[in-house]
């Protein structure tokens, strides 16, 4: 053990070694578990509903800030969110790297590369706002060097927007007034819609400024199926759970425990007067192949401490009691399924009491400025040098094989 650090004051975060039962035993729960929702409650909920009431954000800012800003903004508020406090439980060191070293985002500007369009992004999107299914078309092949092909897409858009009109700075217009604000910024950046670079302008405006989202033949195809799927799930369900659900909400809360700023950012959020329970709607893109492969995966990735701080937060920011979380899972491999899931009570516990281990590992590296590595579980006096021991799992016996028979 590091003698520069007092282990003393970190909490246990050695979960390999702690198996669920020993763990649920070990904390203290912050509700009785049936205060929880379960899906049965979600769907007796539904099935009775008589109209939606629309959610004020600006009322729910009771100990922090509601809001629905830019993901940018987001981003840039230095505030913990969930992704960093669970490098936190790995070791302090995972910390260093994440906030205090300055190499994750040396790395990001040098490994970052430009994607233009995100497959699961736009799914996970759609699923928040339906309607976005809708805004999906496939332009035609066209060699975009030659002026053939550029007038080949020119009309093409042009003959979309005549037909649907198109958006200008979030506002529907109709399509004459759409192409000819496409044709002012090629005037006003000095091009000539004569010339190939004038005509690619233009192309791009009015495709930025058509509304539609043009994907290639084979995504086409996948999100068709992906919203065949979300149609038909649980007997059409999944549009009648959104309807109401304010999208990208983020809070912002000063945790006054630890005194740290933390924010979290909410796919979905809906309030107990439209589902019974205030819901955290959260939305996973997934490769998994199988309901029981995603949620292993969901415990590799610790969805539970996002969860679990999720409700955590958004309970003390809005002062009211948060007790359920519905995690959407669509696949991004066939057969491209959905599902709706209830988080079980005792594994969003669990995510809470990790949430708040978490915060505390950080309030400690900050207050001494010390982020020992895995070094902290090697004995006192060891010098760093741990003793290894394979899970148990892996002491299996095995059989023999008769290679004559």
């Amino acid at each position: 053990m590091s003698e520069e650090f007092d282990m003393d004051s970190l909490p246990d975060i050695d979960q390999a070694e702690v198996s669920d039962t020993e763990l649920i035993k070990s904390i203290d729960y912050t509700r009785p578990l049936k205060d929880y929702a379960t899906a049965k409650d979600v769907a007796d909920y539904l099935k009775g509903r008589r109209g939606i009431k629309d959610i004020d954000l600006s009322s729910l800012s009771i100990n922090g800030r509601v809001v629905q800003d830019d993901m940018e903004v987001y981003l840039q508020d230095p505030a913990y969110n969930s992704g960093t406090l669970k490098e936190a439980l790995k070791s302090p060191l995972h910390l260093f790297f994440e906030r205090e070293s300055g190499w994750k985002q040396e790395l990001e500007k040098v490994q970052k590369e430009k994607s233009y369009f995100s497959l699961g992004t736009f799914i996970h999107a759609c699923l928040l706002e339906p309607e976005r299914f809708s805004t999906i078309t496939v332009e035609p092949e066209a060699n975009r060097a030659t002026t053939e092909g550029m007038n080949t897409l020119v009309s093409f858009w042009e003959d979309k927007i005549i037909l649907r009109g198109g958006m200008i700075n979030g506002n529907h217009e109709d399509g004459h007034t759409v192409i000819e604000t496409a044709r002012y910024y090629v005037e006003d950046s000095g091009r000539s819609m004569e010339k190939i670079d004038g005509k690619r302008l233009y192309y791009e405006s009015l495709k930025e400024l058509s509304g539609l989202q043009s994907v290639t033949a084979d995504q086409k195809i996948i999100i068709d199926a992906v919203k065949f799927n979300f149609n038909r799930y649980g007997g059409g369900i999944l549009p009648e759970l959104m309807k109401g659900v304010k999208t990208e909400v983020s809070m912002y809360y000063t945790d006054p425990v630890t005194g740290l700023d933390v924010r979290i950012r909410l796919d979905g959020l809906q309030l107990a007067e439209n589902i019974g329970h205030n819901t955290v709607i959260s939305v996973k893109s997934t490769a998994c192949e199988s309901l029981g492969h995603f949620y292993y995966h969901s415990a590799k990735l610790c969805y539970e401490l996002s969860e679990g701080m999720y409700l955590d937060v958004a309970e003390a920011v809005t002062g009211r009691p948060f007790t359920c979380t519905i995690m959407l899972m669509v696949q991004t491999v066939p057969p491209f399924g959905v599902a709706a899931l209830v988080w079980n009570a005792e594994d969003l516990e669990i995510g809470k009491y990790k949430y708040r281990q978490a915060l505390q590992i950080v309030a400690d590296c900050e207050a001494s400025r010390k982020y020992p590595g895995y070094d902290i579980h090697a004995e006192s006096g060891n010098l760093g040098f741990i003793d290894m021991k394979q899970p148990e799992w892996n002491a299996k016996e095995l059989y023999p094989t008769d290679v004559d028979d």
